[in-house]
């Protein structure tokens, strides 16, 4: 691993990051054709909801020198995604790195590794994603990088990339695909909502389609007494 620090990041106009404010990451994610999440190995620690620009650190396992760099030096909206290489026995952040994040205004921690102050950190309005917990605190002297793709799982995530983050899980968006996903995840959505309101008001969808296909398919149906 290099020891690289690239200062440059560009972000997405607010604009276009605020379009993903209420969208579930289970419709983006839909529209991404099913298979575009992080690893749901990633859990927050208390608050879920998370949205903006990825501050991206690579890491070797169990250490940290350089996520003191990334919480010093990104910016107010920005989400420090830290790819440690899941290791998950030595914590690379805890309480205070989490504090002074959410005092200058960062948006989140996505950490593919361990933290440790897991309540204190569940009690916070700052959400943290991560794999475990850990109280073996890390080492602050190897190398790593700052701003560069990293992978957590099968997704890479860019510098700048748009992050949103729920309960459900978490996605990366690019930015040359925000504006169209966004406005092909808010069909889904509201194509779910309007099930939601033939629920309530009917009892029941129209589950055609599921008939239909039973019908091409090689799927025997018997018939009860």
């Amino acid at each position: 691993m290099r020891f690289v620090i690239n200062r440059s990041l560009d972000r997405l106009p607010a604009g276009i990051i605020s379009l993903y404010s209420d969208l579930a990451v289970a419709d983006i994610c839909d529209a991404l054709g099913r298979n575009a999440a992080l690893p749901s190995a990633l859990k927050p620690l208390g608050f879920g909801r998370m949205l903006g620009s990825a501050y991206t650190v690579n890491l070797p396992a169990s250490e940290n020198l350089l996520l003191y760099y990334a919480v010093d030096n990104a910016q107010p909206g920005d989400v420090v995604v830290a790819s440690c290489g899941a290791y998950v026995e030595r914590a690379v952040c805890g309480e205070i790195m989490a504090n002074l994040a959410m005092k200058r205004g960062l948006a989140g921690f996505v950490i593919d590794g361990a933290v440790r102050d897991a309540r204190a950190l569940s009690e916070m309005p700052f959400p943290v994603y991560t794999r475990a917990v850990s109280p073996n605190g890390p080492y602050k002297d190897a190398c790593g990088e700052i701003n560069v793709p990293v992978s957590i799982g099968n997704v890479v995530i860019n510098p700048g990339d748009i992050i949103v983050a729920d309960d459900d899980g978490i996605v990366a968006i690019r930015g040359e695909e925000a504006e169209t996903l966004a406005a092909q995840a808010q069909k889904i959505t509201d194509e779910g909502l309007e099930k939601l309101r033939r629920i309530e008001e009917r009892g029941t969808l129209d589950f055609t389609w599921l008939y239909e296909k039973l019908k091409k398919s090689c799927c025997t149906i018997n018939n009860g007494c």
